[in-house]
């Protein structure tokens, strides 16, 4: 079932994060601290279930990581990893949290336009350029 949602929405809430979708951008907060590549697939899968074929830009927060896996990063910044998403910001709030996303674009270079920023308001304005007509539609599980 497809629903059309005009507020700022919660998708997600699990162990490994929370995904919600606002105006079109679709919002990743991770939860956890080490993110390895089993961790990365199992939340790439769930934005993947949610997204269900639509393509949507997608703003993620890291705060609550301190640390990750090469081959986790790899994966992250892959187009397997980025299917259905237009471009990311990746919104920080720490000089720790800055030099984790330069690392990550610097050394994994993301196949979809992505940039970093420390407002999130600012971040969902430039994100607003990649909102799609329809991408207000989500699928959601009855």
């Amino acid at each position: 079932m497809r629903k059309n949602i005009k507020e700022k929405t919660l998708l997600i809430d699990d162990e490994y994060g929370k995904f919600e979708l606002e105006k079109g951008i679709l919002i990743g907060t991770w939860k956890k601290s080490f993110i390895d590549l089993a961790t990365a697939e199992k939340t790439v899968n769930g934005r993947l279930k949610i997204a269900a074929g639509q393509k949507y830009p997608f703003l993620v927060k890291i705060k609550s990581i301190r640390e990750s896996t090469k081959e986790a990063r790899v994966y992250l910044a892959s187009e397997k990893a980025c299917l259905g998403i237009l471009a990311g910001a990746i919104c920080v709030d720490s000089a720790l949290e800055n030099m984790v996303a330069t690392v990550f674009l610097y050394m994994s270079k993301p196949v979809v336009p992505t940039k970093i920023f420390t407002d999130e308001t600012k971040a969902k304005e430039w994100l607003a350029q990649f909102v799609e007509h329809d991408c207000n539609e989500i699928s959601v599980e009855k």
